[in-house]
């Protein structure tokens, strides 16, 4: 039933019963409108259940826990405000309706009593408010000292993907954050592009990721489990599509975690799908993706090529075969692709490397990378290539060996060769083909004739130390700098080029 003021002068004919200064008019609801509204209703509750994947109503850490308990005291005061309020209102509705013509109720104004009293009242209810509001404010922008050191994570965020960085322990992934429970854990946010938020519903409430405005938030797992994540602000076509997970582990469990992480997978087997795909990878892939942040430097690298990355695509959006893209390192480890689209299986991963827009429309892996300069954007590979690939990327764990320690001492050839395996593979080939950057068959000799100031040797350090300061013709501007090498390092290099002849 809707009831509907109305004047005193109805028209004849109207079905309209009088209530006081109200009329109701019935309006029947079919059976199909009745669960149309119920399924609402029901959809509506179903996102407040504890159960919910991404429910705020059950906290799992310390900061989620104090955030939901500011919402119960603010909720509770309200739903008490709401039943005076409208308690009264039908009292008075009731105990007050008029009861003959001409009258007027009495006049209240200037009663200084009731004046002051809805003036306190209101003012009271905000204080009580207010005084837990800023005490969460404060509590939730940092641990406290008792709790013990936190863990720091740095977190970017990119359309449509998250990175995440470990400064103390040099570790780079993306999209699945690994925490030790019982810990606290304080993660930078930074943008990359446009403002982005992250909300891990279960561990703590939305926080905005704005370029070039330094932000934070800390959370705390009590328990060990994965907490789902997603970007909180509409940050593009694939806002919605823009997840991660955050993988709380037992202590000694993120321990090990950590140590995988620095621990090199075991090589493909020669001649196996895994062997043929790190060659198409590296070929085809490896522009935008590291799969080698494991090795020492690795770290530091990243951070270099990434940001190398992302100006190569500003200075030119349209044109760009290069773009930051998530790290995968140890990417066989994964529980999700595509920003948490789907599920990590084999089948999942050869349709999203087939085509990502099949998965996520809109995806800069789809409209830069050259492999999918096509007109569906579908990979230019075959099916076994492809599949090949997919297997070498799920070869992708930590492995029975250790650390690859730094190159130094020993020959300087295999020194150089190492080093160039290291840091220069995923750009360049030993050949002739070019990759993101050119191939360097016979690339002493051509240094010769680069810079007629500058000697071979010459010209090869200052493009290691300073990139910027020559380009090549057809290629961008997109190497970082490697001023950090030795001058052994580079001499190394240098005499494993002189072999490439």
């Amino acid at each position: 039933m809707i009831i509907i003021p109305v004047n005193r002068h109805n028209q004849p004919g109207q079905s309209y019963r009088r209530s006081s200064m109200f009329l109701i008019r019935r309006l029947p609801l079919s059976p199909a409108q009745l669960l149309i509204l119920l399924a609402a209703v029901v959809a509506v509750l179903a996102g407040c259940t504890p159960d919910n994947p991404q429910s705020t109503f059950d906290a799992r850490g310390p900061v989620a826990q104090q955030q939901l308990d500011l919402f119960l005291i603010v909720f509770w005061i309200a739903v008490g405000i709401f039943i005076v309020v409208e308690g009264a209102i039908i009292f008075m509705a009731l105990r007050f309706r008029q009861r003959g013509q001409g009258l007027m109720p009495k006049q209240i104004h200037g009663h200084t009593k009731l004046e002051v009293t809805w003036t306190i009242i209101p003012a009271l209810i905000l204080v009580g408010v207010a005084v837990p509001t800023v005490q969460g404010i404060y509590d939730t922008y940092a641990p406290s000292s008792e709790m013990g050191t936190p863990i720091e994570i740095e977190s970017v965020g990119h359309q449509w993907w998250f990175e995440f960085r470990y400064p103390d322990e040099e570790i780079v992934t993306a999209n699945e954050v690994h925490i030790p429970t019982g810990v606290p854990v304080m993660v930078k946010l930074y943008s990359q592009d446009v403002i982005h938020s992250f909300w891990v519903p279960k561990l703590a409430g939305k926080v905005d990721m704005v370029p070039a405005n330094d932000n934070q938030v800390w959370f705390q797992a009590d328990e060990a489990g994965v907490y789902y994540g997603q970007c909180a602000e509409f940050c593009g076509l694939q806002h919605a599509l823009m997840r991660f997970r955050v993988i709380a582990h037992e202590p000694e469990e993120y321990d090990a975690w950590v140590q995988g992480m620095r621990t090199p997978p075991d090589p493909p087997e020669p001649g196996s799908g895994a062997a043929r795909g790190q060659g198409l990878f590296a070929g085809n892939c490896s522009m935008c993706h590291t799969t080698d942040s494991f090795r020492q430097g690795g770290y530091a690298a990243e951070l270099e090529v990434q940001e190398a990355r992302w100006e190569a695509w500003w200075e030119a959006p349209e044109e760009s075969r290069v773009v930051s893209a998530p790290n995968l390192t140890h990417f066989g480890e994964r529980t999700t692709i595509g920003a948490g689209v789907a599920d990590l299986t084999r089948e999942s991963l050869i349709g999203w490397i087939t085509s990502p827009d099949s998965l996520k429309s809109g995806t800069r892996m789809a409209t830069h990378a050259l492999v999918y300069d096509t007109p569906n954007h579908h990979a230019d590979l075959a099916p076994q290539d492809i599949q090949d690939i997919a297997d070498y990327l799920l070869s992708l764990t930590p492995g029975s060996g250790a650390v690859t320690p730094p190159p130094g001492g020993g020959d300087p050839v295999e020194q150089g060769e190492a080093l160039f395996a290291q840091r220069c593979s995923t750009c360049h080939s030993t050949g002739p083909d070019d990759m993101t950057g050119p191939g360097l068959q016979g690339v002493v000799q051509r240094a010769d004739t680069r810079k007629p100031d500058l000697s071979a040797e010459q010209y090869i350090e200052e493009s290691l130390r300073q990139p910027g300061e020559y380009v090549v013709d057809g290629f961008l501007n997109v190497m970082p700098s490697f001023a950090g090498l030795s001058d052994e390092e580079v001499s190394n290099l240098i005499a494993y080029l002189n072999t490439l002849e």
